[in-house]
């Protein structure tokens, strides 16, 4: 059996990507550890899920480098890494330097979006990047995994917290579009339970204010996974995002 890296998020594709991956390639595991709060939650699953699997898990720390750049906790949860897929494929790499073919789970859309740049690199440094999902829907991976008997209590999607899904982040409000997409039931408990859609239209209507005093400041307060003082400092943040 061939051997392959695989990036693991705890999040559904990466889950059910190594659920349709494991009887194929001997497969080993990454986790790439940016000191997000809601990975304190993705790196649970993802030792769960290597040990049911027996995929061998080896972890990426960048936390000290996202601190170096003296970031809040949620401003850094949002921020992005200039080619950041790219590093984190190259860190993969290093972590198994003896192995030089990567799994990820990229959906429609995301590998066009890196094919370019990645077939440039590839092509100097003699590795292969596969997205066996590039062409499905988030939707039709859940029904995938639903075939696989994946356990979709045990992924994660939300960005803000990793106690539970806030139901408004955008990972939140997709992961429930593809549940209703896929016509399956959506397991997750979400803190707010309004349709994707409803919180679009309150976020286009509303001003920055409105938007946390709805939806940000509740959710971190029950949470208590940052600080009051960082909670009601946050919406200088936003204003500058929205600046």
């Amino acid at each position: 059996m061939e051997d392959a890296i695989i990036q693991l998020t705890g999040g559904l594709d990466s889950t059910v990507l190594a659920h349709h991956l494991k009887d194929k390639y001997r497969i080993h595991g990454v986790f790439i550890n940016y000191g997000y709060a809601p990975q304190v939650k993705e790196f649970e699953l993802v030792k769960e899920l290597a040990q049911s699997l027996a995929i061998e898990l080896k972890v990426v720390d960048f936390s000290s480098y996202i601190k170096s750049f003296d970031l809040l906790p949620i401003s850094s949860s949002n921020y992005m890494l200039k080619h950041q897929f790219l590093i984190e494929i190259l860190a993969s790499l290093s972590a198994y330097p003896d192995l030089n073919k990567v799994f990820v789970g990229w959906l429609k859309g995301e590998w066009n979006k890196k094919k370019e740049m990645l077939d440039q690199v590839q092509a100097t440094l003699d590795f292969k990047v596969i997205a066996p999902f590039s062409d499905l829907t988030k939707g039709e991976v859940i029904r995938l995994g639903q075939r696989l008997g994946v356990d979709f209590t045990k992924t994660w999607s939300c960005i803000v917290s990793g106690k539970v899904h806030c139901g408004f982040c955008m990972p939140c409000r997709s992961r429930k579009r593809a549940f209703k997409e896929s016509s399956l039931d959506d397991p997750t408990h979400y803190y707010y339970n309004e349709s994707p859609d409803e919180i679009d239209e309150f976020i286009s209507k509303s001003n920055v204010e409105e938007t946390y005093g709805r939806f940000i400041k509740p959710f971190l307060e029950y949470t208590k996974e940052y600080s009051k003082e960082f909670v009601d400092n946050y919406i200088n943040l936003m204003r500058k995002g929205n600046g």
